[in-house]
């Protein structure tokens, strides 16, 4: 079984993409660490307008291992923040992907 490929579009409310960079950078940091089935966790800064998105281009070995990082505490905890402290413009768009086509090379971040 392949790869799943999930993408993210994180729209941060105007004044909050400092924020929310801190936040889900935090939560990368935790997945590193502790998500051996995550293998890709990247996230990407849109740097083009006055209120960037966010992009987080995720890959996990199966479904088994998304749901178990959507249910960590750290995850949860990004919820609840980003819940609480009213720091997204419009709801996350979450994408479900598998490859098509294309390559990806050997890289470190």
């Amino acid at each position: 079984m392949s790869n799943l490929e999930v993408v993210a579009i994180i729209s941060p409310a105007p004044g909050k993409a400092d924020r929310v960079e801190e936040l889900l950078v935090k939560v990368a940091k935790h997945v590193h660490e502790s998500e051996p089935e995550t293998y890709k966790y990247h996230l990407h800064k849109e740097i083009d307008k006055e209120e960037p998105e966010f992009v987080m281009i995720e890959s996990y070995k199966n479904k088994q291992s998304l749901k178990s990082h959507q249910g960590s505490d750290a995850f949860q905890g990004l919820v609840k923040q980003i819940t609480e402290e009213s720091l997204l413009a419009k709801p996350l768009a979450v994408y479900m992907l598998k490859v098509a086509g294309g390559f990806e090379k050997r890289s470190k971040i």
